[in-house]
């Protein structure tokens, strides 16, 4: 896999969907009322105050934000700066067969 591929992109892309679903439907308020069916109403009145739609909305944007700028980041912006000279660039990494073949040998301990 290189640098620049963005890993798991099709669980990342329905996650986000997933979570920007379920802050629309308030599906977060919903679980916060039914969980506080059979409490007390100290309980319900504190769990049930919290604005959970709005918190899943946040988190959503937050989250697909972040999903955003890696894409932004490993397809534009890195392979540019390090173009530029500002970011320095990856080693990448070839191994020849008798380099890989002295990694793979190991000491064992005599029997």
């Amino acid at each position: 896999m290189q640098s620049t591929d963005i890993s798991m992109p099709i669980a990342k892309a329905t996650s986000a969907v997933t979570l920007a679903t379920a802050a629309q439907a308030d599906v977060a308020d919903k679980i916060a009322q039914a969980a506080t069916v059979n409490s007390s109403f100290e309980t319900w009145f504190w769990v049930n105050s919290i604005p959970w739609g709005t918190i899943a909305s946040i988190v959503a944007a937050l989250y697909t934000v972040l999903l955003i700028c890696e894409w932004f980041w490993k397809k534009l912006w890195r392979p540019a700066f390090e173009r530029w000279g500002w970011v320095k660039p990856r080693k990448r990494y070839i191994i020849t067969q008798q380099e890989f073949n002295a990694m793979s040998e190991t000491q064992r301990a005599d029997l």
